[in-house]
């Protein structure tokens, strides 16, 4: 099997006490069915407060209930997980083991990435203002046949051009990012009609409403199960400024001019993240189109934190896609509500977004 990963992924390590954040608060643990096993087989007192602390949800799944201030019931006061303390960190369930680590299996390929909901995966990201590399290695790991092959390599080379667009620094970002979402729209209608594959190419972009653009944005994550109070205080000061964002925009990105690279990554990182699941529905523009709003969403939270305080640190940009990934990309329900949302609010449809970057 063929393992694909960024660059960055070996040289990820939890910073553990040095992270402002803790995965352990705010966050439903599910519980794998080995795990779930392994835990009601353990003995002891620390085996009967171990099966009182797991939740059986209405949807059947195990969770990890929680405490006071949403804090795992397993987490103690000073910090330190009780399940480890106990039975040692080859207990841990699957996600507690693998995050912020996530996996998608195509035929025989495997792809790993880490989720930009963790600040030390934003340090990592934001490091290098080179093109994201991603990097393939041959692994002993037995595979099973879950889609076609011939779609995963049409897509494949569709995503590979789709880099290529995305990173070509020689045209505006707005007109990168706008030819990679008529591309995706052109292929859509070649697989939905078995007509020719078509090539990528360079285009301007059109003009487009950012105002109406901003709102649509604004009410779709209204729409969502908020994740924090941190995201709900976010997203009122977006609201109330929705207007100066619309406006300031153009002057931000001017301002950013040598930042823009950033953005860049927020495209290409969600590109990779989910553009091959299209190939299980044959469906691929509301996976380009959750990386293109991404985009320009990160864009108004940078915006925003810009006009506030006049200026914007490396560490205002990693606490903003910190947060914008905690609230839309772990949530299979906000996922969702944005790829519908592609399709459904044409403010909001993928080449309209693309060309209000």
């Amino acid at each position: 099997m063929k393992l694909t990963k960024p660059y960055f992924y070996d040289d990820f390590v939890c910073i553990a006490s040095k992270c402002t954040d803790n995965c352990c608060i705010g966050w439903e643990i599910d519980i794998d069915p080995v795990s779930l096993e392994r835990f009601r087989s353990a003995g002891g007192e620390f085996g009967k407060r171990l099966c009182s602390a797991i939740h059986k949800g209405a949807d059947g799944v195990h969770t990890f209930a929680f405490g006071e201030g949403e804090r795992c019931a397993l987490l103690r006061e000073d910090g330190l997980c009780e399940l480890i303390l106990n039975m040692g960190e080859d207990s841990l369930c699957d996600i507690c083991a693998l995050h912020p680590r996530f996996f998608g299996w195509y035929n025989g390929l495997k792809e790993a990435g880490l989720g930009l909901c963790c600040e030390e995966v934003c340090r990592l990201i934001f490091n290098d203002s080179t093109p994201l590399r991603f990097i393939s290695e041959e692994i002993d790991e037995e595979w099973e046949q879950t889609c076609s092959d011939e779609l995963l390599s049409l897509l494949l080379e569709a995503r590979a051009q789709l880099f290529t667009l995305l990173q070509n620094r020689d045209i505006p970002l707005c007109d990168r990012v706008f030819s990679a979402a008529v591309y995706a729209c052109e292929l859509q209608t070649a697989l939905d009609n078995g007509t020719e594959i078509p090539e990528a190419r360079i285009l301007s972009a059109e003009k487009a409403d950012i105002s109406a653009c901003v709102d649509a944005l604004l009410k779709a994550y209204s729409e969502m199960e908020s994740i924090n109070s941190q995201w709900d205080e976010l997203l009122s000061r977006l609201s109330s400024r929705r207007n100066d964002i619309a406006e300031a925009l153009p002057r931000f990105r001017k301002a950013q001019s040598t930042e823009l690279w950033r953005y860049e990554h927020i495209a290409v990182y969600f590109c990779y993240r989910y553009f091959l699941d299209g190939v299980f529905e044959g469906e691929i523009i509301s996976r380009l189109g959750l990386a293109v709003a991404a985009t320009l969403s990160m864009q108004m939270i940078d915006c925003l934190t810009w006009l506030e305080k006049g200026t914007l640190s490396e560490w205002d940009r990693i606490e903003n896609m910190k947060l914008y990934s905690k609230q839309v990309e772990y949530s299979e329900e906000n996922v969702e509500l944005m790829y519908n949302a592609v399709w459904e609010v044409p403010e909001l449809s993928i080449t309209n977004v693309a060309a209000c970057l």
